[in-house]
Formats: C-alpha cells, sequence, structure tokens
C-alpha cells in the first residue's frame, strides 16, 4: 500500500513538473546565450598555447615562466640582460622591450619588471624567488599584469624557474 501511494506521490510530481503552455501564456524562453568574444582584447592577451623550446648558450641564464593555472603553458621567456622577453599572447607569440627593472636582483633578474608590447600594451611581472636549484631558483609565485590600451587589465599567475647554462 506504502508502494503504490509513493509511485501516485512520484508521478503526480512528475506531470506537475511538466509545462503546458495555456492560451495567454507564453512559453519560457532559453536564456540567450553570451555573445562571442573571440575578438576582444582579453582574449587576444589569453595563451592560447605556450611557447617553443628556448635555447641558451653556455654562460647565459633565461627566465621561464609557466602559467599557474594551466601548467602545460609555457607563456613567457626572457634572455638575462637582453632587455626582450617573448611572451605567448593568443595564437602567436609576442615580443616585448623590457622598460623597467626594480626590486630585489636574484641571479640576473629582478623580481619586478616592465615589458612593452609593440602595439603599446603593457607587461609587468613581479615574482617570488623561491627554492635554489642546481645553476638556477624556482619561481614559486609570480604575477603577470597585462595592461591593454584601453586600460583593460588581465592577471595571469605564474611559476618558473631561473636557470643558467653551465660554461663549458
Amino acid at each position: 500500500m506504502i508502494r503504490l501511494i509513493t509511485s501516485v506521490l512520484a508521478i503526480s510530481g512528475l506531470m506537475a513538473c511538466q509545462s503546458s503552455t495555456n492560451a495567454g501564456e507564453t512559453q519560457a524562453q532559453p536564456a540567450e546565450v553570451a555573445p562571442d568574444i573571440a575578438g576582444s582584447s582579453a582574449m587576444e592577451i589569453i595563451p592560447a598555447s605556450g611557447l617553443g623550446p628556448q635555447d641558451l648558450l653556455p654562460g647565459e641564464c633565461g627566465l621561464f615562466l609557466w602559467s599557474k593555472t594551466d601548467i602545460s603553458k609555457f607563456i613567457f621567456f626572457s634572455k638575462a640582460q637582453t632587455g626582450q622577453a617573448t611572451f605567448a599572447q593568443g595564437v602567436e607569440p609576442a615580443s616585448l622591450a623590457q622598460t623597467n627593472a626594480g626590486g630585489d636582483i636574484f641571479g640576473q633578474f629582478n623580481t619586478l619588471s616592465s615589458y612593452q608590447f609593440e602595439d603599446g600594451k603593457n607587461l609587468s611581472l613581479s615574482i617570488g624567488p623561491g627554492e635554489e636549484l642546481d645553476g638556477g631558483q624556482r619561481i614559486e609565485n609570480g604575477l603577470l599584469t597585462i595592461t591593454d590600451l584601453e586600460g583593460w587589465i588581465t592577471k595571469l599567475p605564474v611559476v618558473g624557474v631561473r636557470a643558467c647554462k653551465p660554461e663549458e
């Protein structure tokens, strides 16, 4: 008897959930789909893929940064004392020119630095040196802050390493 009552209540509940359109009622419309933002500046900044391998000559040092939210994406590289960097933005990597360096020195790099894209956008980098490694040092936390020409800011948390290739 209890099973019969439970079944009847369950079927009644399901029938009550069904909607019907009576005269004068409007049927609920599906939610509006968000517009395509593939052309927005934020999507152009966020790396679609990572950078390829980077080479160091004996005695050279490099700063290698990966997206903290997607460790498979190698997104920033700078060779020490060149004033240049490469950043994986959108589909094609961007070349950056260093405009400022400050904070503490670790190895041949600074904990605070600023770069400018060829199109005028700015990238500031703040990194926290971590554990020392043989020939380098970990970067346990870092933040890339990109400011576009309209003033929109995109923040990308990063991790990485500064490493030097030993002289032969």
